[in-house]
């Protein structure tokens, strides 16, 4: 597993600025000592830490998902350890053998305090659909646990009990006929978000930022199709698809921002508002959550949209076989059934 280092003197000298010393004579003891005080801009310094030390959102290893049929296969490895995120009546309802039910915003101290991450091939995170469980691998991800997986589809790929209300039932087909063609510009480069941990070292203020990521529900984080054609103004809306599949059609409105590229600092980053929700979109919502996960973290009010492009245009996606769930998708592996709690609790599916 990656730890993360900080570069002293570079690092410090391009991220803080520092104010003038403090006053005159007599402000402070008889030495004539000053005490100059020092501003942290704190998204530049969390950016270029991230940007530095593996840039994860912009390279090769997003999304990191990992198949039913992986797991399944090594459902008895030690070294493959499943943690399901799943409300507890759901998960005691049915779930992976082996699996562990942690909620989210427990999951760094469940990594730092129950487990030796680094004692894992593969942490697979869990959940309904894949999307919150992709939001919270993101996050993980980040903070620089390498060997962990969201996996894909979620239980809707595990077996059919899962899916028939899931994923099953969320693919549609309702606004095809409402996309548009035509391109549509950036934003020019603006302010970004303004962090306030109090903090100056950007492994804390990561910290921080990751936690209240993974307290903030992800359901709170999830837009409907309809919200978008029907409200599209309201949203700055992100396409995440490659150009040659956003020119083919995509949602009025949308900005076409390209995968592993466009959000780095250098690029695109700052054409992000801050005066509306960022609603990314990709095909499942899936490689869309650890977007959201990663423009949270920065302070963004980033949104996702649920199950992606095939909440409204899935007949297209399955013409061009553009990541269009089906059949096809959903294993048929057993699970295990525990009795439920009366007194347990459930999130529910919308949190993905």
């Amino acid at each position: 597993m990656k730890k993360y280092s900080v570069l002293f003197l570079s690092f410090i000298l391009t991220a803080f600025l520092f104010a003038t010393s403090c006053g005159s004579e007599g402000d402070n003891s008889t030495n004539g000592d000053s005490t100059a005080t020092v501003e942290v801009n704190e998204f530049e310094v969390l950016v270029q830490y991230l940007e530095t030390n593996g840039n994860f959102i912009n390279g090769d290893q997003v999304p990191a998902m990992i198949s039913a049929t992986d797991v399944y296969e090594n459902i008895d490895n030690a070294k493959y350890k499943v943690i399901d995120l799943r409300g507890e009546v759901d998960f005691l309802s049915g779930h992976i053998d082996h699996a562990t039910n942690i909620k989210s915003a427990d999951l760094i101290d469940y990594f730092e305090n129950q487990i030796v991450p680094a004692d894992y091939d593969k942490i697979i995170l869990v959940c309904y659909s894949g999307q919150s469980a992709s939001y919270a691998t993101s996050v993980l991800r980040i903070l620089g646990y390498d060997n962990v997986y969201a996996l894909k589809f979620g239980m809707s790929s595990w077996n059919p009990v899962f899916a028939q209300n899931l994923w099953s039932a969320k693919i549609s087909s309702d606004y095809e006929d409402q996309l548009e063609t035509a391109g549509n510009a950036m934003n020019p480069a603006g302010d970004h978000p303004t962090l306030n941990t109090g903090l100056t070292d950007p492994q804390e203020i990561l910290k921080v930022r990751a936690q209240a990521a993974l307290e903030s529900p992800f359901s709170s984080h999830l837009v409907k199709a309809e919200d978008l054609f029907v409200n599209g103004n309201q949203y700055y809306i992100m396409n995440y698809w490659p150009t040659d599949k956003y020119d083919q059609g995509h949602i009025p409105g949308a900005i076409q921002y390209t995968p592993k590229q466009s959000l780095a600092s250098t690029a695109s980053l700052y054409t992000l508002p801050i005066d509306k929700p960022v609603v990314t979109y990709c095909f499942t919502g899936q490689h869309a959550a650890f977007v959201t996960a990663y423009l949270t973290i920065l302070g963004y009010d980033a949104k996702s949209l649920g199950f992606g492009a095939n909440s409204f245009m899935h007949n297209i996606l399955k013409a061009n076989d553009w990541h269009a769930f089906g059949d096809g998708a959903i294993n048929n592996y057993e699970y295990i059934e525990e009795e439920v709690d009366p007194n347990a609790t459930s999130d529910g599916p919308s949190c993905g």
